[in-house]
């Protein structure tokens, strides 16, 4: 912890440059960071509220299951970019970790808190959004951050296990990406898994993304809190991931610098 606060204005310095810097070269810029959550969001909802109409059972807004989408995409988007950016983490920063004595894991800490931001602005236009369609919004939504924070938690702590590894297996970051795809689509997040054949859909309980995801489609959707059972795996699940992930990280930390 010492040495996060210690390094906290180079996380935080080097997280905005990289947001300025996603978009150099074109006229808006880093008002893309902006543009691009709020378009994808307007077109999810457009698609299927007045195109494809999909419903959700029991719900009569024509909007609904465009919001439910966006609930479950927009974190999605959040953890598997963690995931996948931070695979490559320690080899895109080899020239840093060769040359200086900065902890490993405060640039894994950059790519977190660089999706983060990303994943809170695409949040609030979620929530303006909902408000302009007449959704319900209710005092819930305050839980909304305390599972995001674990959901990044949660996918730092895969980050780090995943970029050890990588580092020695060059193969594995390769895999992660046909791997995350894979992993989306048994995550409910297009479909319902209540209308999922029994047997496939008991498969899903054994996904633990699963249940970040639901506790926010709960909330945002169906102004239902989280379930107890969610909470419960939702802090085993982040708690075993960094443990892991520091476990996995402490043993070999001293052979990567080498390696890489």
């Amino acid at each position: 912890m010492d040495s996060i606060w210690k390094y906290r204005k180079y996380i935080w310095d080097n997280s905005i440059s990289e947001l300025k810097n996603r978009y150099a070269g074109s006229s808006l810029g880093a008002v893309w960071n902006v543009l691009q959550p709020l378009f994808q969001i307007l077109i999810f909802t457009y698609i299927f509220s007045q195109v494809m109409i999909a419903k959700i059972p029991n719900m009569e807004s024509s909007s609904a299951f465009a919001i439910y989408l966006c609930a479950g995409l927009i974190p999605w988007i959040s953890f598997s970019d963690i995931v996948v950016r931070g695979s490559n983490v320690f080899l895109v920063n080899s020239t840093y970790l060769k040359k200086l004595a900065i902890p490993e894991y405060i640039f894994m800490l950059q790519v977190s808190l660089t999706s983060t931001i990303i994943l809170f602005i695409s949040m609030v236009l979620l929530f303006l959004i909902v408000l302009i369609l007449g959704q319900i919004v209710t005092l819930l939504w305050l839980i909304i951050p305390i599972v995001l924070f674990m959901l990044v938690v949660f996918a730092t702590g895969i980050a780090f296990v995943v970029a050890t590894v990588n580092v020695f297996f060059k193969d594995v970051g390769q895999f992660l990406v046909s791997f995350i795809q894979i992993w989306m689509w048994l995550t409910p997040i297009v479909y319902i898994k209540e209308l999922l054949p029994t047997s496939f859909a008991s498969l899903i309980n054994y996904n633990p993304v699963y249940y970040f995801i639901d506790s926010l489609q709960q909330i945002i959707v169906y102004a239902k809190p989280p379930t107890t059972s969610n909470w419960v795996l939702m802090i085993i699940f982040t708690c075993v991931s960094v443990f892991i992930g520091i476990f996995v990280l402490k043993i070999l930390r001293s052979e990567i610098r080498d390696v890489i």
